[in-house]
């Protein structure tokens, strides 16, 4: 601070002092207080309102023209032609919320060069100061259509030479103040010379690099991707007509999409023990888009009339190695009623601009990864010993959960709301995405429970056949809430399903996952021998998984990737992200790891690592030896598994 400035200051503190001291004066002497007015700050934000949806008619069909011929650069160029409901304001929107993640997965920042026009005529633009996927513009009088631009940037995941993901959620804008099933669009696609392409849509108008697709309401576009490939092949799983299965495969090379007989047996039967559970299909023709890849990595995106599946280009070459992965079809398949035609009614939204909630993913996901399980061993893609084992795996899992104590299921199903694309370092306490598993062990008890209550006549596929009745092609969405969840299992079996089920979600320390398992004859135990399905998860992890030990997942190089909250290594002092260098004083390995657990009944674990860049070296506070899940009978009661997972 300058001299003179300095002087200033000073002058107005004797200025300020002597004010306050007349006040105090005035108020001494009696005179008439005057509160002093202060500027307060007061938010002042000019925001153009984003017409919420309505469902009424939209006059006209949005012409929407996908150029992904752009691979160099990894762009999809982008033109719409819009029908203009009126002059005046408009809205146009980015989708948001994505159904598959049933969060606000979708980020505009992929959308660059925008670009609105009417009669040749630019028309300006301006994006929402909130938000930012809406973007307001002025349509003139007498204008019947604008033309809208961009360009999407992509990643050599959705467009490369060989492979295009067409995701319309990422290609387009729609008018605001509609429901998406009330907005009727003509989707067109320019592909790359030589792929052959796979959808759900009808084809309209072939032509050579373009394929045209039938009109479809903005709803039923979102819900049918295309998936093309230079190198593919077509595998019927059911018969053609009303129905109709398809895997459509898209490889990176052309040995890759040999399906040995056997596991096109097994597909097939899949589907045929699906209707056995379910009923008619809500489709009709049903594409499974399977893309095979090197990197190995498996996962799936479920839709109305088709899946999106991501497997290893050695899936079918590698079966054996494929244990956790072999249901990944039939996860996705189920989706088709458990889903998308039947939907929660927090979870519907009529556009992919609406929040979504997530409170019944036990039923959306966790019922449906349960269904995969048991379908999986019905079908033949996997045994009754390897189901068992991918049983002991999810139990385990879900029964060495400590973050349970503080956040019940009835929150985890929160997770897409906030925690998508979120560091979660500490996974078992944290929690996230558990309704997946967690619902596998509350529908095992479901189905036991069921069963006790009707004496063995009735259980799970009856709950099935009535809760998804009426399906087909025509039939629109149908919504759920708790209520009918419960009372679906009420026309099955009596009881007071809302407390047994509450008592699973709200549940937080005294719950025990695994009593279904028990009410079925099994019960998870350890011994020092994994299973062949937890050796399979191991080399997917890249590491040891010794969780259920000293408590933590370690990469082959040393670096650790998980750590149990409150467990042995956690004890110690030990945080994901740390690297082991040594183990009892020599370097590590993987080998030297699992030796030094085995033998820790009579010998201390010692290890070193690296934290924050300084060596640590600690004894581990454990005695117990290797522990990997399995499965073992109760003696003296009833198998419930072995019926529950037979051919219907």
């Amino acid at each position: 601070m300058r001299r003179t400035e300095l002087a200033s200051v000073m002058q107005n503190w004797k200025m300020a002092g002597a004010a306050a001291a007349l006040c105090a004066t005035g108020a001494a002497a009696g005179a008439p207080q005057v509160a002093a007015r202060m500027d307060l700050p007061v938010q002042t934000l000019d925001r153009t309102p984003i017409t919420s949806p309505v469902d009424h008619p939209f006059r006209g069909t949005i012409a929407l023209e996908v150029d992904a011929r752009d691979v160099a650069h990894r762009v999809f160029v982008v033109r719409e032609r819009v029908p203009v409901q009126r002059a005046g304001a408009m809205t146009l929107l980015y989708p948001h919320w994505e159904a598959a993640s049933h969060g606000p997965s979708l980020t505009v920042t992929e959308l660059a060069g925008l670009t609105v026009s009417a009669n040749g005529k630019p028309i300006a633009w301006r994006r929402d100061a909130i938000e930012p996927h809406a973007f307001h513009l002025e349509v003139p009088e007498n204008t019947k259509t604008i033309d809208v631009s961009f360009q999407i940037i992509a990643d050599e995941d959705r467009l490369s030479a060989d492979v295009v993901a067409v995701a319309w959620q990422h290609l387009l804008l729609y008018p605001a103040g509609w429901y998406a099933r009330n907005i009727a669009v003509a989707p067109s696609v320019m592909l790359p010379t030589g792929l052959s392409a796979f959808s759900s849509l009808d084809v309209a108008d072939p032509e050579e690099g373009k394929l045209s697709f039938r009109p479809v309401s903005l709803e039923r576009l979102l819900d049918a991707p295309v998936l093309a490939g230079r190198h593919a092949a077509r595998v019927p799983l059911a018969q053609d007509g009303a129905g109709a299965v398809t895997l459509d495969l898209v490889a990176t090379k052309a040995g890759d999409l040999a399906v040995p007989p056997e596991r096109i047996a097994d597909l097939r039967r899949m589907v045929t023990q699906a209707r056995a559970v379910f009923g008619p299909p809500p489709f009709g023709r049903y594409e499974v888009l399977a893309r095979m890849s090197d990197d190995g990595s498996s996962g799936g995106t479920e839709h109305r009339a088709s899946a999106e599946i991501g497997m290893a280009s050695s899936y079918f070459r590698d079966w054996a190695g494929q244990l956790n992965n072999r249901d990944i079809v039939a996860h996705e398949f189920v989706h088709a009623w458990n889903g998308l035609y039947r939907v929660p009614a927090d979870l519907w939204a009529p556009t992919p601009n609406v929040p979504q909630s997530g409170s019944l993913l036990w039923m959306y996901e966790g019922q449906t990864e349960f269904w995969a399980r048991v379908l999986a061993a019905r079908a033949g893609l996997r045994s009754r010993e390897e189901t068992l084992d991918k049983l002991a795996l999810d139990a385990a899992e879900v029964v060495n959960r400590p973050g349970r104590a503080w956040r019940s299921l009835s929150d985890d199903v929160n997770y897409p709301s906030f925690m998508l694309r979120q560091s979660v370092p500490w996974r078992d306490w944290q929690r996230r995405k558990d309704y997946y598993l967690e619902g596998v062990m509350l529908w095992l008890d479901i189905d036991a429970l069921l069963r006790e209550q009707s004496h063995g006549r009735r259980g799970v596929d009856d709950f099935a056949q009535d809760f998804f009745a009426g399906a087909s092609a025509e039939h629109p969405v149908r919504t759920y809430t708790f209520d009918d969840v419960c009372a679906a299992l009420q026309r099955v079996a009596p009881f007071d399903w809302p407390s047994f089920i509450n008592r699973w979600i709200e549940g937080h320390g005294e719950m025990d996952p695994s009593e279904g398992l028990k009410r079925h004859g099994w019960r998870l135990t350890y011994d020092a021998e994994p299973t062949l399905t937890f050796q399979q998860n191991e080399q997917e992890l890249g590491g040891a998984d010794l969780s259920y030990s000293i408590g933590l997942t370690v990469a082959d190089n040393g670096k650790v990737r998980a750590v149990n909250w409150a467990g042995p290594a956690f004890r110690a002092g030990m945080a994901p992200g740390d690297h082991i260098t040594a183990v009892t004083g020599a370097p590590y390995t993987r080998g030297a790891l699992q030796d030094a657990v085995r033998n820790s009944p009579a010998n201390p674990i010692a290890l070193t690592w690296q934290h924050d860049g300084s060596p640590v070296t600690r004894t581990i506070d454990y005695r117990g030896g290797l522990r990997y899940p399995h499965l073992t009978r109760v003696p003296g009661h009833r198998d419930g598994l072995t019926a529950l997972l037979a051919a219907r």
